[in-house]
Order: structure tokens, then C-alpha cells, then sequence
């Protein structure tokens, strides 16, 4: 049956070819046969496509992808692309934290008037267990000052609150009646038995009102210690005139006392030994750098 179809679609072939060439001389069953011949490559590639586009979007199904296959003819050269692709977003458009943020380290303030380890008492620190400092002291001594490197380790090292606010120039028993106590309190004492040594007295005081401790410095008052004697005015100290929280006194021409309010401290310095120029000027910088040096080891206490 298909043999009988073949020969009528041959001479079908021949008849129309004929029609279209005339009384041209022509080899008519060559033509068919490569009208045939054709065909047959026709139909192979829309197979081969139809296998590709198999191949290709079975496993996108399979996985979830949706792709959008461009009509596959023969003699086209169109490519497999995915479609409904998400827009690139772009990263900036995202808001993240900034790299330097997150990445450095918190600044730590260096303290401006230590450096290397502070010499140590032997034994340590004197404590009294019974009336502990209401808060802990931080070890604020200067180093770099001549006068404090010359004598060395202190010979008394203490932390407790009972402390005289200016040694060697205050007595506290008997003391004010009602008068207001430190609430911390750190003292060093420095000296030795060479006779042109200084004699260095540091006090540290930490007050619940910093500032009315210092008032009463200034007029005799408010605190349970008094001053030995009448101190007069506070002397002239360079650079800080004016400022309250700066007091100079020379009470005798062999000692000198420098005190500094610092927060809730109360920093001071007793100099003997020396001419009285020298023992000013000591006690004014073992102050001044011991305030500074409190201010960064105890920004709780040691700044307003």
C-alpha cells in the first residue's frame, strides 16, 4: 500500500515538475529522488531538535527552573535561555553597617602620666577588712618625676578611707564634730635616710561631694579634719589662676602642700625637706599628673 502511494506521489512529482519547466529537457527521476532526499534530512533535524529540547528542559523541570525554549526549526540558530531571571540588586542599595564600625577595636585612652610597672611596697597595699573604700582606688602615680624615681618604692602604701586629706598638715583626733569622712581613700609615703632627699606624702581622697570637701579645704570647714594651723590664702599657682580646684599652700618655708579637685577626688601632695621654691613646685607636678593620670584610670570618678 505504501509502495502503490509512493509511485502516485513520484509521478505527481514528475507532473508538476513538468508544468513548471515546459518542454525543458530534464531528468526527471534524478530530481524526485533528490526531492526525497531532502525531505528525509528535513525530517531528521526536527528530530534531533525535538531530542535537545528533551534533554534540556526535563532536567529544569525537574529542578524547579522555568526556561523558555526559542522555537527550534531546522536552519535556526537561536540559544536555551532562562527566563524570568530575578534583577540583579544592586549592593549598595542594601544599607550595611559601616566596614570601620565594625572592624576597629574601641579606642583605649593611654594614661599620659605612667609608663612601665609602678614600684611596688613590699607586702603591698595596706587594707583594714573592717571599712573597706566605698569603691576601689586605681594606682595613679606618676612616673618620669625625678624627685619621686630618686627615692624609689614607697615605704607605705594604703588604701582605706579613714585618710587624712592633706597629710602631715591636718589632725583628725580629736577631729570636727559631725565632720564629713572620705569615702575611699589611697595614700603613699616616700622618703629615705639620705638627708638631701625629699620627704613626697601623696593622698588620694574620694568624696561623696567633692566639691564642698574642697570648700572646706579652702575655708577650714565641712571636713572631720582641721588644719594644724591658720593656712591663710592659697598660694599663686602658675598657670591655673583663679581655678578653685587648684590650691597651693606653703604652710611653713620646709613644707609645701598641692591640692587638686579631680571629680569626686581630692588629690594632694605634701613636700618637706626641700627649699621652699622646690617643694612648691614638686607637689604641683606629682599633683597635676597624678589628677590627669585618675581622670583616664577612673572616668567614673575622677571626671565631673
Amino acid at each position: 500500500m505504501s509502495s502503490t502511494s509512493g509511485r502516485h506521489s513520484d509521478d505527481e512529482i514528475r507532473e508538476a515538475l513538468r508544468g513548471a519547466v515546459g518542454d525543458a529537457q530534464f531528468d526527471y527521476d534524478t530530481l524526485v529522488a533528490g526531492t526525497h532526499h531532502r525531505a528525509g534530512r528535513i525530517r531528521r533535524r526536527r528530530a534531533i531538535a525535538t531530542g535537545v529540547a528533551v534533554a534540556v528542559l526535563g532536567p529544569a523541570l525537574v529542578g524547579g527552573a522555568a526556561l523558555v525554549l526559542p522555537e527550534i526549526l531546522p536552519g535556526d540558530s537561536g540559544t536555551v535561555a532562562p527566563a524570568g531571571a530575578p534583577e540583579s540588586v544592586d549592593a549598595t542599595d542594601t544599607p550595611r553597617p559601616d566596614d570601620a564600625a565594625v572592624t576597629s577595636a574601641p579606642v583605649v585612652a593611654e594614661v599620659p602620666w605612667q609608663d612601665g610597672e609602678l614600684p611596688q611596697p613590699e607586702g603591698g597595699f595596706e587594707v583594714n577588712d573592717d571599712l573597706p573604700n566605698a569603691w576601689e582606688i586605681p594606682d595613679a602615680r606618676p612616673t618620669g618625676v625625678v624627685e619621686l624615681d630618686d627615692l624609689g618604692v614607697p615605704k607605705l602604701a594604703m588604701n582605706y578611707p579613714r585618710t587624712v586629706p592633706v597629710s602631715a598638715l591636718m589632725t583628725c583626733d580629736p577631729g570636727r564634730a559631725d565632720g564629713a569622712e572620705p569615702e575611699a581613700g589611697q595614700s603613699f609615703s616616700f622618703y629615705s635616710d639620705a638627708s638631701q632627699d625629699l620627704a613626697i606624702e601623696l593622698t588620694v581622697t574620694g568624696w561623696a561631694d567633692s566639691v564642698a570637701a574642697r570648700d572646706g579645704l579652702l575655708h577650714d570647714s565641712y571636713t572631720l579634719c582641721t588644719w594644724d594651723g591658720v593656712q591663710g590664702e592659697p598660694q599663686e599657682w602658675s598657670g591655673h589662676q583663679g581655678d578653685e580646684d587648684y590650691l597651693l599652700y606653703a604652710a611653713e618655708s620646709d613644707r609645701a602642700a598641692a591640692v587638686i579637685r579631680q571629680g569626686d577626688y581630692l588629690v594632694a601632695v605634701t613636700v618637706s625637706e626641700g627649699d621652699e621654691g622646690q617643694n612648691q613646685d614638686v607637689a604641683a607636678e606629682i599633683a597635676a599628673k597624678t589628677a590627669a593620670n585618675l581622670a583616664v584610670l577612673d572616668p567614673a570618678h575622677g571626671r565631673d
